[in-house]
């Protein structure tokens, strides 16, 4: 009896199952999977329109504050519209006030990132070239403050590296505004006095790739130059570095040939040649003192001349040469000896 009550059921269930499931009674709204849930863009409808609600109620409270003259409780809730609400079109029109506020207070972190809620969620507002304008003050403002916070053992950096997230989140708001190439420069200013070269070099590389006919890209060569030839610890290292240095030393002398800086930069390139010569002669040496290998020793010693004819290395070389020409073997004697055959 009881197995015939539960095919009973079963078959019960099975007939209800199906009568639900059936085209028209989906189409009618018997669909049972949508019993216990609600179209996700009405849901959505539903939470803007009760943000809207209170976004309106919180700026009708701060403009009575506002009307009163009490700027504290105008600002804190401007601060709550902006957190809690920042795509509504109340946040769009007290952006500029709490910004500007922030700012005025010394405040320039939080001040670039109120103005940020303008670029990210209204970027048609009229207020945006102002806010362009604010937030570019505000992350040079902070690159100069290098005030004292407590109690400090080390002397303070003389540029405040925490600008450098500002000057970025800059050049991603705006890559094609007037002032990025100089985020970029600034950028590369603050890593350099901090010691984050690969930083500077790399905002460097984005002001020279993307505006390469802006006037800035001249600093920014003239920069990368010295940067890579500081990072040279001898002619017995550093060679990638080096190249780099000589580099961006010929792009100069052929962009730039009337610059200012033409002097500073040949200099610098000179010595970034002597330099290599330098290593391409401890290479031949190593291969025709150690190696014995005259053949190998001969190519960089021509290197040498090749590189830097006028420099000390080049002299070494020749004599090298000279020595190779006449059958000189390579001698492990004194160095007085090895200074009568020109050898080092």
């Amino acid at each position: 009896m009881k197995q015939k009550g539960i095919s009973k059921q079963i078959k019960t269930l099975a007939f209800v199952t199906a009568l639900v499931f059936t085209p028209f009674a989906v189409q009618a709204g018997l669909n049972p999977l949508s019993w216990f849930s609600k179209d996700k863009s009405e849901q959505v409808y539903q939470a803007e329109k009760t943000n809207n609600k209170s976004a309106s109620k919180l700026i009708l409270k701060a403009e009575k504050y506002e009307v009163k003259g009490n700027e504290r409780l105008t600002q804190r809730i401007y601060k709550k519209l902006l957190n809690k609400y920042p795509k509504s079109k109340e946040a769009s029109t007290v952006v500029l006030k709490r910004g500007l506020f922030l700012q005025e207070k010394q405040k320039y972190e939080a001040a670039f990132g109120a103005y940020s809620i303008l670029i990210e969620y209204h970027p048609d507002s009229q207020d945006l070239a102002e806010v362009i304008e604010n937030q570019f003050e505000c992350a040079v403002s902070l690159m100069n403050d290098t005030s004292s916070k407590g109690l400090r053992l080390v002397k303070p950096y003389s540029l405040n590296s925490d600008a450098i997230p500002l000057f970025w989140d800059f050049t991603r708001f705006y890559p094609y505004n007037k002032k990025t190439p100089m985020a970029y420069l600034h950028i590369a200013q603050i890593a350099r006095v901090i010691n984050e070269h690969e930083s500077a070099i790399e905002a460097l590389e984005k002001l020279i790739t993307n505006f390469s006919s802006n006037p800035l890209t001249e600093e920014a060569y003239f920069t990368m130059a010295h940067i890579y030839s500081e990072f040279i610890k001898g002619p017995e290292y550093d060679l990638e570095s080096t190249r780099e240095a000589i580099r961006y030393c010929e792009d100069f002398i052929a962009l730039f040939p009337r610059s200012e800086h033409l002097g500073t930069i040949e200099a610098l390139y000179k010595r970034m040649l002597n330099t290599l010569a330098q290593n391409r002669l401890h290479l031949a040496d190593y291969y025709y003192f150690n190696k014995r290998d005259t053949v190998a020793a001969l190519i960089f010693y021509n290197e040498v001349v090749s590189i830097a004819p006028n420099s000390d290395a080049s002299i070494d070389a020749k004599k090298r040469i000279q020595a190779i020409d006449k059958g000189l073997k390579p001698t492990t004697g004194t160095n007085l000896i090895k200074r009568l055959l020109f050898i080092r």
